[in-house]
């Protein structure tokens, strides 16, 4: 059984050097690399600090000058911590002569501040002055208002396109969030996942990821080697498994070493406070139906890319073979992961493009919309259901790459 094994590991770790011993390979690491330190640089710069002069500061600077200034307001987001947002809010805007100078004071304050205009305003009418107009009595009603709102827009005539089951969901979902929201600086987590930085790395690390694995099984057949290669005594089972384990080996090696890699930049800049703070405290995710935490937003974005990048270049290795072209395997994650986002803009194919792969590199920026799968009489937000039929899909299409190359001619 050893000397199996043994054999075994000797094989994959042979298939990995043809890999990374390409030219092409080794300059789309370093590519990725550099990729990387770019996206991590442009994320970090997103957080900005206004000072009374104009000035802006930005990065890790100014995520201490935030972090200063927002500990005043840490802590649980009871009626009277809103109520007290707004008497502050008017106090400031009244010693203000213009907006600007108004914002720059309001920084400290200013998610709570997004929290209340997103929680008070309609469906498609946000305002950004709101709590500056609103009554405190109001703002310290926030949660409950949360939940009138979505009753009220249940009911009305524009979604009477969802089923009875799925606005039982969405009540549900809403109900369902702990309140008072525990608030704290967490702008290292709201750069990391709000921006979009995140998914555009997902989608250009699958890119370059289809050059890394194009080549393991046709290249049998460009070398003129895959009469040698069937020939030999391992040639048609174990030699076969070291492709796909290598392709799969590199996929998870790469994937996972550019994703923390991009997060322990990001956070390393900007601090990794407020990991514990539900989405809904951040602007953007007052209305998500996923009541998590930013941490758990994170393995959640994470796994689902990586769910992704799983089953659309493993589908890429399997036309490889099927084509004996590495051009297909080059061109199927640029396909399938860009492709479906610009067709999902067009009404008529949006539902259908909305039930692609390409959706699981982008769950951070999709957290607010309601995406919802129905199936029978249960209702499932549509990227917890998409993550497993893609890791499903994957363990299928293992055994076929490997049936498909074992067997060919």
């Amino acid at each position: 059984m050893g000397k199996e094994v043994g054999t075994g590991m000797i094989l994959v770790w042979f298939e990995l050097k043809k890999i990374f011993a390409k030219q092409m390979n080794r300059t789309a690491l370093f590519l990725l690399a550099g990729i990387v330190c770019m996206t991590g640089f442009l994320t970090i710069r997103e957080v900005r600090y206004y000072e009374e002069g104009g000035t802006v500061v930005y990065g890790a600077a100014a995520a201490r000058r935030l972090k200063a200034e927002k500990k005043e307001w840490e802590g649980s987001v009871t009626g009277e911590v809103l109520r007290r947002t707004i008497v502050e809010i008017r106090k400031i805007n009244a010693a203000s002569c213009h907006q600007d100078e108004a914002f720059v004071k309001k920084q400290g304050l200013s998610d709570l501040e997004d929290m209340i205009n997103e929680g008070c305003s309609k469906q498609g009418q946000y305002d950004y002055y709101l709590a500056g107009h609103i009554s405190p009595g109001l703002a310290a009603r926030l949660y409950e208002t949360r939940i009138l709102m979505l009753k009220e827009m249940l009911g009305s005539s524009q979604n009477q396109s969802l089923t009875d089951q799925k606005k039982a969901f969405l009540l549900r979902r809403y109900e369902s969030l702990k309140t008072p929201l525990f608030y704290e600086y967490a702008d290292g987590w709201k750069a990391l996942l709000d921006s979009q930085y995140l998914p555009t790395l997902m989608i250009l690390t699958i890119v370059i990821l289809g050059f890394f694995v194009s080549g393991i099984f046709p290249d049998e057949f460009h070398m003129k080697t895959d009469d040698v290669f069937f020939a030999s005594c391992l040639g048609r089972s174990r030699a076969v498994a070291a492709k796909a384990a290598a392709g799969f080996l590199t996929v998870t090696a790469v994937y996972w070493s550019v994703m923390l890699a991009f997060t322990a930049i990001v956070l390393g800049a900007l601090g990794t406070g407020g990991a514990g703070c539900m989405v809904q405290t951040g602007f953007g995710n007052w209305d998500s139906i996923y009541n998590i935490t930013y941490a758990q937003d994170w393995l959640f974005s994470m796994c689902g890319g990586y769910a992704g990048h799983l089953f659309i270049l493993t589908f890429a290795m399997l036309l490889s073979v099927k084509s004996r072209s590495a051009v297909i395997a080059v061109a199927v994650p640029f396909v399938m992961s860009c492709i479906p986002m610009f067709l999902a803009r067009i009404p008529y194919f949006a539902p259908v493009m909305q039930l692609f792969p390409d959706m699981l590199l982008r769950i951070n920026k999709f957290l607010d919309h309601w995406y919802l799968i129905q199936i029978g009489g249960k209702v499932y937000g549509s990227f917890v259901v998409l993550l497993f039929v893609y890791l499903a899909l994957f363990f299928v299409l293992v055994p076929m790459l490997y049936h498909s190359f074992r067997k060919i001619a």
